[in-house]
């Protein structure tokens, strides 16, 4: 066995009698490369270089399982993510918050820069946390989905907001995307990715050369997103 680097991912080289080329990532997170021994090494570059993405994203994967999540509490002070700024907790006194202008209360909003949570509310905060994270995706994906939709040329006719554990959002039947709701502690612009992803499946199911050529004809800096999102996808948790 070899070992090659390619765009900055450094991989192991068996040679087999199998027909054709093949990855997969190791439990130590080693990428492991299976080519045809007549295989050219300029095809198998190629055939890596493609495949970059998935590569990531397994990576990613592999670094999550093995790493700490993060140690959140819900006390004063402590950070929460929405939309990749960190806004501060407050306990507020009482059973229910006014919901912006509504006289409607609530038990967690956004507000004036902090998260506030009903004090009393405390031993279900994880909970309200995703509710509301729940609710802000729906609202960000009825503004955002009409910049996007007419330009990939699909229809997106129902989302579901799930937990996805480790996949940050899925292309169901019928017009339908499934969303992961940790997706909405991303940067605005990673958020944006996840969703052009799902969308360009809608047209190709799998990662293919036209999947990634119609998602960078859409969202050029595309692999920077997907990269960010590889990196710091462990953090957006609570």
């Amino acid at each position: 066995m070899k070992t090659g680097k390619m765009d900055g991912l450094e991989y192991t080289l068996k040679r087999s009698n199998r027909k054709s080329m093949g990855i997969s990532i190791e439990r130590d997170g080693t990428i492991m490369m299976t080519a045809p021994h007549h295989a050219e090494l300029i095809d198998i570059e190629k055939f890596v270089s493609e495949k970059r993405i998935w590569i990531y994203q397994k990576l990613a994967q592999k670094k999550a399982l093995n790493r700490e999540g993060p140690k959140r509490e819900f006390v004063n002070g402590q950070g929460f993510l929405y939309l990749g700024k960190s806004y501060r907790l407050k306990l507020i006194d009482g059973s229910g918050i006014k919901s912006g202008r509504s006289s409607k209360t609530a038990p967690l909003r956004l507000w004036h820069g902090y998260f506030e949570l009903a004090e009393t509310e405390n031993a279900k905060a994880r909970n309200h946390f995703i509710s509301w994270y729940r609710k802000q995706i729906k609202k960000q994906l009825k503004e955002r989905i009409p910049r996007y939709d007419k330009r990939i040329g699909v229809k997106v006719k129902d989302v579901r907001i799930l937990d996805l554990g480790h996949r940050w959002a899925s292309c169901g039947k019928n017009g339908s995307i499934n969303f992961n709701w940790r997706s909405v502690m991303a940067p605005v612009w990673v958020f944006d990715y996840i969703l052009v992803h799902e969308m360009v499946h809608m047209i190709e199911r799998g990662h293919t050369d036209r999947f990634w050529s119609l998602v960078a004809r859409v969202m050029p800096d595309y692999e920077e997103y997907a990269l960010w999102l590889n990196e710091n996808g462990a953090d957006l948790d609570l």
